[in-house]
Parts: C-alpha cells; structure tokens; sequence
C-alpha cells in the first residue's frame, strides 16, 4: 500500500517484466484492475520497458492486448475486473492493481485462479483503502496481525494523528520522495 505517485505500477510492471523473462516456462502474468483501461496501465509500462532495452525488444511480440515471449511461451494479459471473464486463467504472476476498488466477487474470482502452479505469486497494489467495508481493508488488517506466513503486507504510510504539513511524516509515507515524487509537488497537494 502506498499513495499515488510512489512507483507502484511501475514496480508491477518491471516485475511482470522479469516473470515474462526469466520466470517459468508458459509464465502467464495477468493484470487485473477495475476496468481493462486500467490495467492496460502495468501492460504499457511493461511494454515500455522492454521497447527501451534491444535485447528484450527482439525478443517478444507486441500485440495491443498481450505481450508474448515465443522461446518460453510466456505471456502477459490486461483484464478488466469482472468476475466472469477471470476464470480458467493459470497465472504464475497475478497483479491486481487498485485493490481499493475491486469487489469482494472479483477479488474470490482472482484468488480462485492463483495458486494452480507451484510458486504462483499474487501482487495486490493500491492506494490507501477508505472504506472498512472493502477487500483491501480486510488484507490490511490481515496483513498486519503477521499470522499467516504466505501472506506479506508492505505498507507505507504516515503516523496516525500526524499534521499534515509534517514532513517526516511525508517522508514515512511517500519512499518515493525526492527521488522521482518532488516535495514541492507534494506541498503544493
């Protein structure tokens, strides 16, 4: 969990990157998010990457909807977060971006698919949730008891009660801050 503007669809992205590159044979990476739009997001940024670097770049194929390596029969699909288009998927990589806003339908959906190979991983990335009514409360809550060993929780955020011109708390909240998220920027916010 971080706020906007920290890198967390680029970290997903480089991520699936690697999956694509270097993960199992016939890797599947899917990027689930509230609209196709959406996750069509992580999918460029992948894109993008791997346009920058010669090596890879001549070795995938380029589709408007998909990435394929053809020597390891790897792929990497965008889909929009809709409960009956995300069954029979087999991800090795499973990215769920903005889990704020995926429903509890969507969020059984995609778990029900993860998990059918040996080492499938599944990466849920978003802002804060607002609601403790949604998924990702009830994964922050379950993250932060530090009961379940296959279940890794990584969140920034700034102290409770903290003012909000406090820029320690800034900096506890935002890791990317003054590297690519200017504290200007942020003031100006």
């Amino acid at each position: 969990s971080l706020p906007r503007a920290n890198g967390k669809s680029a970290l997903a992205a480089a991520l699936a990157v690697a999956e694509l590159f270097v993960g199992a044979p016939s890797a599947e990476v899917l990027v689930v998010a509230s609209d196709e739009r959406q996750a069509r997001i992580v999918l460029n940024m992948a894109r993008r990457m791997i346009e920058l670097s010669p090596e890879l770049a001549e070795r995938v194929h380029v589709y408007s909807d998909r990435i394929r390596v053809p020597h390891n029969d790897a792929t990497m699909l965008a889909l929009p977060a809709d409960p009956g288009a995300l069954h029979g998927w087999d991800p090795s990589l499973l990215i769920v971006d903005e889990l704020h806003v995926v429903t509890p339908e969507v969020w059984e959906a995609v778990t029900s698919m993860s998990g059918k190979r040996p080492e499938s991983l599944t990466l849920a990335i978003s802002t804060p949730a607002t609601s403790p009514d949604c998924i990702m409360w009830k994964l922050i809550e379950h993250g932060r008891e530090g009961l379940d060993k296959s279940f890794y929780l990584k969140e920034f955020s700034a102290p409770e009660g903290c003012d909000l011109d406090d820029r320690e708390a800034w900096k506890a909240a935002n890791p990317a801050l003054g590297d690519f998220l200017a504290e200007d920027g942020l003031a100006a916010a």
